[in-house]
């Protein structure tokens, strides 16, 4: 009976070696676990008694291996089991603590081919039957934080987007940009974890932002805006609703006025905010943005459908439907109906 105690303080004192030994080579945590259970159940059972040290270690270093060949597959469980926003915004937090990065604000598309029913001529000078259907349209949109935890652990960042429409096939006119739209804008976002009826409000955002079309005269088209932005998630399906009020600007004297409003109408069509959804299925991902300008007998507003799909390896083919208005500022107040096929690096709200 002795001898067997003796045996067994020895197979610790091995056995702590081992330990010991790994503990120095780098080992993580979850893999020492490993190697302290092993060690534990190779005492409970007498099996180290029967073993040489080189044999405790071989077979306690091959336990230690396969948890970590399996924990790859735990940790791409565990991420799929993280929200969208969440998998979304640890990204960015990775990506935007390198200096000089940029993140991606918006969906950053372009279509090649897109057919539009209703063309506008007006900002090169044409008859619209002298503009193509056919045009190529994309976005550009990109943001960086400017200050981390501002006010508690609201972060302030700053953003621009870049809408542009190009009539590329029309040679007779030179393939002019037929409209182009800059929107700069900062917010500050917060995360939250709220719940509201099965979903989660992951995150908050407060803004203003200016809208532009860069033209000047009877062309120019602006308006200045500030916006609350809420974020909803259930599972792979995330709401956005964004109200926004107009900063009210002053009349114009004249047509050619740069100083007056050259829109003093465009609430009427763009509304006062927007909803938009996103949801994820398999590899797939389909958007929806609807607006209106909740007035009774005067329905205006929009809806943009959009369809995600796998291509390559991060590049997504990208099908996009639009009707109504205010696709572009230089078409605020002309219903639009369109259809374009492309291709996507990002797809965000």
């Amino acid at each position: 009976m002795r001898s067997r105690k003796i045996s067994r303080r020895i197979s610790v004192c091995l056995l702590g070696m081992v330990f010991v030994a790994l503990s120095g080579t780098g080992a993580t945590a979850a893999q020492l676990s490993v190697l302290e259970e092993c060690m534990l159940e190779m005492i409970r059972s007498g099996e180290a008694e029967q073993m040489s040290l080189g044999e405790v270690r071989t077979y306690c270093r091959s336990s230690v291996e396969a948890h970590t060949e399996a924990a790859p597959e735990e940790a791409e469980e565990a991420e799929e089991d993280e929200s969208l926003v969440h998998q979304r915004r640890e990204a960015e937090e990775d990506l935007s603590s390198s200096p000089f990065s940029i993140v991606a604000h918006r969906t950053n598309y372009i279509l090649p081919v897109s057919y539009n029913n209703n063309p506008n001529g007006d900002p090169f000078g044409v008859p619209d039957s002298e503009v193509n259907n056919a045009e190529v349209k994309f976005q550009f949109s990109f943001k960086f934080p400017v200050w981390r935890n501002i006010i508690g652990d609201a972060d302030l960042w700053a953003a621009y987007t870049n809408l542009s429409f190009w009539q590329a096939y029309n040679k007779s006119h030179s393939s002019p940009f037929r409209e182009t739209n800059h929107e700069p804008e900062v917010f500050l976002s917060k995360k939250n974890d709220l719940q509201v009826i099965g979903f989660t409000n992951t995150e908050n955002r407060i803004g203003a932002v200016h809208q532009s079309n860069g033209q000047n005269g009877q062309e120019s088209r602006s308006w200045n805006r500030v916006y609350l932005q809420m974020i909803f998630e259930r599972d792979n399906l995330i709401l956005t609703f964004k109200p926004w009020y107009r900063i009210p600007e002053s009349d114009e004297d004249g047509p050619d006025d740069p100083t007056g409003d050259d829109n003093p109408d465009i609430d009427d069509y763009l509304g006062y905010g927007e909803i938009r959804a996103l949801y994820k299925w398999d590899e797939h991902i389909f958007s929806l943005m609807l607006r209106n300008n909740l007035r009774s007998g005067d329905n205006r507003g929009a809806v943009e459908l959009g369809w995600t799909f796998p291509v390559t390896e991060g590049i997504n083919g990208y099908l996009q439907y639009f009707n109504g208005y205010g696709e572009s500022l230089i078409d605020y107040n002309s219903s639009v109906n369109r259809i374009g096929i492309g291709f996507t690096v990002t797809e965000m709200l």
